[in-house]
């Protein structure tokens, strides 16, 4: 009787252990999220106000405009990836390949990695995602040279001294074109295959993020139909992170671009009661095995 009782009080005070541990890891893996419509009272521009929750404040960098101001962000209402009406619209019609617009935000510890230990925001078993759509790219038509739409996930927390780790870029409007991912593992630009209209039609892209002890991070890109359904594209690799900011840029290209919905949602974490209940189960299934014998 007495090994019974010292048997049920050590799988109890385990269990206790790890519902300690499961709520701790939830709390600590808070979500971080915004969009559009939350500058829907005319607080978008190249010195917006930081809303939303979990990131820190956007950089909004118009560069190499080309006056009259051909490099710009708006506040859109008619864009393919719109959420409550509002999408966030960006311009970048500069003179040869100069001009360029960055929309950039770090990450903070609210919406960051739980399991990093530097106190910074870093995208580890987690997921970024963000929507986009653009009216036209360029060079695939024989427009300017060196257009460019789309995002990267850098290192580093100013736009500044970031330090790209991946990006997934989509260059020309032709038929034949496609969007292209790069990281800093590989070095090589791997096809994404996701046509133009399917970028004009809008797109939701996610990057889940693991978390491997010796830095090398394993991720799964995932490109989807805006308005649902199955993926166009599902692609696997690994980065140096840590990833601790984003940037969405539009480079010299020959139609408005729009992102919209940046989150980063952690990964499923057993609820308290679950454990709680498989936990209580397998206790009594042991004691039920140590009457038999």
């Amino acid at each position: 009787m007495k090994t019974h009782s010292r048997l049920a009080l050590a799988c109890v005070a385990a269990i206790a252990l790890a519902l300690a541990f499961s709520a701790e890891t939830v709390s600590a893996s808070n979500a971080a999220s915004d969009t559009a419509a939350n500058y829907s009272g005319g607080g978008w521009g190249l010195t917006p106000p930081n809303l939303g929750s979990g990131f820190g404040p956007w950089s909004a960098m118009a560069i190499n405009g080309s006056s009259p101001p051909y490099v710009g962000t708006y506040l859109s209402t008619g864009s393919a990836v719109n959420s409550a009406g509002y999408a966030w619209g960006t311009y970048a019609n500069g003179t040869g390949d100069n001009g360029n617009m960055h929309l950039f935000r770090p990450f903070t510890p609210a919406g960051g990695g739980y399991s990093d230990p530097s106190g910074l925001g870093t995208l580890y078993n987690q997921t970024f995602s963000v929507s986009l759509s653009s009216a036209g790219v360029g060079n695939g038509t024989g427009g300017p040279p060196g257009s460019a739409f789309g995002f990267q996930l850098a290192t580093g927390q100013s736009f500044n001294t970031a330090s790209t780790a991946l990006y997934l870029v989509y260059r020309g409007t032709s038929a034949g074109d496609n969007m292209y991912l790069w990281d800093n593992n590989t070095d090589i630009e791997t096809p994404v295959p996701v046509t133009f209209a399917e970028l004009n039609a809008g797109l939701t892209v996610s990057v889940a993020v693991g978390n491997n002890p010796d830095g090398l991070n394993p991720y799964t890109l995932t490109v989807s139909p805006f308005t649902g359904g199955s993926p166009y594209a599902t692609v696997s690799g690994s980065e140096n992170g840590p990833l601790q900011s984003a940037d969405l840029f539009d480079y010299n290209t020959t139609g408005d671009g729009f992102f919209n919905n940046l989150n980063i949602t952690p990964e499923a974490v057993p609820e308290p009661s679950t454990l709680a209940l498989f936990g209580l189960s397998g206790v009594a299934m042991l004691l039920r095995l140590r009457r038999r014998s």
